[in-house]
């Protein structure tokens, strides 16, 4: 296949440029291939599938679990750009926990069409208690034993685990495991010079940044002033403008630059779905216009995926080539994918959209094959 006409993304320039992208065998390539199907896109733009590295489910089918509806939830997911995905366990018992990671490794075994499960994100079990948000945080003690247990669990799946530095020994966990796992400091009411602590012991970024944290004071600055500040943390961004308003996604933007950012959705199984109320972790979840909260009124996740947040930050004048660095090179290069995911060099995955500047999507490809065809 040959996609012509576009404006493809060039990962070591940060550019995009009229060329044709080739693809063979469900790779892109840098020679003709043989199936020289001609795909015209039209003076569009082809950037890389969205990689989302924290996202707890879809469509109504739950990533914390073997759901049967979960075939439907990856078609739909990749039809909306997210061509890739970690599954991300929200809080839970320790046996339920378990059984989670145990799924998400055991699918990751399987070859399900759709968006791709490339690794798992625990926002667990080491959160605050006075900072777990709409979820309930387990009675596990934080500990070097408890996090290997749980790591080890995940086979070498688990790239992305939440820890509020706070809590007693996280500085020793994030030392014992920083060179398999990502530490991201979240659900915490961390102080600045604790979460300095956690960057110095190995953390390397934050979860839903804004969200769930100490708030910004001036004579406390908190997670925020390090995390913001720091050149060590890379920085989640939810740009559903629910969880952050477009001012403070211009904070995040401002303050760390497209290098040190991962947008992610944090969709749940109501995403994609109608008003109404849902389940959710043997909870209700009621969705108003599109917005979730818990029975308490807080946010409880959101209902978009990566493609409203892209548009979104087009919208406030974010350039397209940093909203596609932040929301697929940047993601692959924290699950460890970028040498098969997340730009569109050649012996990559041909995963890609083609879309207009403003990311309303006319296409999208997974392993070279066109979604909803």
């Amino acid at each position: 296949m040959i996609v012509t006409n576009g404006l493809v993304l060039n990962s070591e320039t940060w550019a995009f440029e009229q060329k044709d992208l080739m693809v063979e065998n469900g790779l892109i390539c840098d020679h003709m291939p043989q199936n020289q199907t001609v795909v015209d896109a039209q003076g569009a733009y082809v950037i890389p599938g969205f990689i989302d590295t924290h996202i707890h489910g879809y469509l109504g089918a739950s990533f914390d679990c073997c759901d049967p509806h979960i075939e439907k939830s990856l078609m739909a997911l990749a039809a909306q750009g997210t061509t890739g995905y970690a599954a991300t366990i929200r809080c839970h018992p320790r046996q339920r926990l378990l059984e989670a990671i145990h799924a998400n490794v055991q699918q990751m075994k399987s070859s399900l069409p759709g968006a791709r499960l490339y690794a798992i994100h625990c926002e667990s079990p080491f959160i605050s208690p006075d900072c777990s948000g709409a979820m309930k945080a387990p009675d596990i003690e934080c500990t070097v034993e408890n996090a290997r247990e749980f790591i080890e669990a995940g086979e070498g799946h688990i790239k992305i685990m939440t820890i509020a530095p706070e809590r007693e020994n996280a500085l020793e966990v994030i030392a014992a495991f920083q060179d398999q796992v990502h530490f991201s400091v979240g659900h915490t009411l961390a102080t600045y010079d604790q979460t300095i602590a956690a960057l110095s012991a190995g953390a390397t970024r934050s979860t839903h940044t804004f969200n769930a944290m100490r708030p910004l004071y001036h004579r406390e600055t908190g997670v925020l002033g390090a995390v913001l500040t720091d050149d060590r943390a890379t920085c989640e961004m939810i740009a559903d403008f629910v969880h952050l308003d477009p001012a403070a996604c211009k904070i995040i933007y401002k303050m760390k630059g497209a290098e040190r950012i991962c947008m992610v959705s944090d969709t749940g199984e109501m995403g994609g779905c109608p008003d109404g109320t849902y389940i959710v972790n043997d909870m209700p979840r009621i969705v108003k216009d599109g917005v979730c909260k818990n029975m308490d009124g807080r946010i409880a996740g959101s209902c978009f995926t990566l493609l409203k947040g892209a548009q979104n930050l087009r919208k406030i004048g974010i350039p397209l080539e940093d909203v596609s660095r932040m929301a697929s090179y940047n993601p692959a290069k924290f699950l460890g994918v970028d040498h098969i995911a997340g730009s569109l060099a050649p012996g990559k995955a041909a995963d890609f959209i083609i879309c207009d500047d403003q990311v309303n999507i006319a296409a999208v490809y997974v392993n070279g094959e066109k979604i909803g065809e």
